[in-house]
């Protein structure tokens, strides 16, 4: 299973939906580097997991610039959301065992993802109207 960026999942923000569309991007390299159990494919699940983790990080703080730019009021409630995303994260990839991914490795991630999704669809998608509303306005 591969994740997309479908229609629902557009905020109307340009920065905001091309940086989610490398996140799935970098998501799927994830999942698709747990299927190669040598050690090349180790390394680049090792490397996935990095920019993973890096790119969470770098986007989750772009968006909480945009949402103080725009002093949008559920900016306390996103970055809670966002903080304790990163956390849980961090964990799933570190549990993962030296010897490669195990099946619950890859079912805590696509579980982990859904919740994204689900952020996505939810408050993502009422910050890019939100700013929207705030561009036209000006």
């Amino acid at each position: 299973m591969r994740y997309e960026i479908t229609p629902d999942l557009l905020t109307g923000n340009h920065l905001i939906d091309s940086e989610h569309k490398q996140l799935f991007e970098a998501v799927n390299r994830l999942l698709e580097s747990f299927s190669n159990k040598s050690e090349m494919g180790k390394n680049a699940m090792t490397t996935a997991a990095a920019f993973l983790e890096s790119y969470v990080d770098k986007h989750f703080g772009h968006e909480e610039e945009l949402q103080k730019k725009y002093q949008w009021r559920e900016y306390d409630t996103h970055h809670r959301f966002h903080e304790e995303y990163k956390k849980i994260l961090r964990e799933i990839i570190r549990q993962i065992p030296e010897s490669g991914p195990e099946i619950e490795d890859m079912s805590r991630l696509n579980v982990h993802v859904v919740r994204l999704i689900t952020h996505i669809r939810t408050m993502d998608k009422r910050l890019g109207t939100f700013i929207q509303t705030q561009e036209e306005n000006k």
